[in-house]
């Protein structure tokens, strides 16, 4: 794999880390701290995450061995910087700098944006409209409007960055059904839980608390459907139904009016 597109994430237990050199996920490789299996990477000429293990020349790479600790080139003594995503407490302890929007970023946009979206016309237009000639006021207030929705747009996208998915999953939001599921990416799941497909401890608290609405609403839905199936078996419904009916105001048959001879 060459090298020159230097720039590399490694996602790890939900955690995505990085960017980091080709030459330090060599270095790791060789020392045994990279799992070719279950550790994804991403970065150089891929377009999507793959197994450290399928990545061609990690580790098989000229003068690294997968049981051995040393490399016969510059990877041995250049030392792992914190600045390139790694805490030098201990060989296997990673501090991440993960990319993209977290989810405390997500939850903080998607609740404020839209109330500034709501509120801001309303509350900044009476200020600004001295100021501006009335012929731009309504292309102000659209402004107004648009600013914080374009930023909603871009937090959406960088969240699924930050999931290890493409930002074309954006779409699936108005995707009935889907964007459910597309919902839930976005709400519970840790960094790089694309690659990784494991939660943490917060990220399950979020999926059933995400989860139990749409449950008790399809719950509801059947406990409604039933109760008034039980209420027309048993005749409860036929005197509101008929009182209606009595009630009912007539309207007027009209009939078509002869043309005349």
């Amino acid at each position: 794999m060459s090298e020159e597109k230097d720039e590399w994430y490694v996602s790890r237990s939900g955690q995505r880390f990085g960017p980091v050199t080709f030459a330090r996920m060599m270095e790791a490789a060789s020392a045994g701290r990279l799992e070719p299996r279950t550790d994804m990477v991403i970065g150089g000429g891929l377009k999507e995450w793959k197994p450290a293990g399928e990545v061609e020349g990690l580790f098989k790479a000229p003068g690294v061995e997968r049981q051995g600790g040393l490399v016969d080139h510059d990877v041995a003594s250049d030392p792992m910087p914190v600045s390139e995503g790694y805490d030098d407490a201990g060989e296997d302890e990673m501090k991440p700098r993960m990319p993209g929007v977290s989810r405390l970023a997500y939850f903080l946009g998607v609740v404020v944006l839209p109330v500034l979206m709501m509120t801001g016309p309303g509350l900044l237009m009476p200020q600004l409209e001295p100021l501006i000639d009335e012929a731009y006021v309504p292309w102000v207030e659209l402004m107004v409007f648009l600013i914080p929705f374009s930023l909603l747009i871009v937090i959406v996208v960088k969240r699924f960055e930050n999931l290890a998915m493409s930002g074309a999953w954006f779409l699936g939001i108005f995707v009935p059904l889907l964007n459910w599921w597309v919902g839930y990416r976005l709400f519970a799941c840790p960094p790089g839980y694309h690659a990784t497909k494991k939660l943490d401890g917060i990220g399950k608290f979020l999926a059933a608390i995400y989860w139990s609405g749409p449950v008790l609403a399809i719950a509801a839905a059947f406990l409604f459907a039933g109760k008034i199936a039980e209420a027309k078996e048993s005749g409860t419904l036929d005197e509101p139904f008929s009182r209606y009916e009595l009630h009912r105001p007539s309207v007027p048959r009209l009939e078509p009016s002869e043309s005349a001879p």
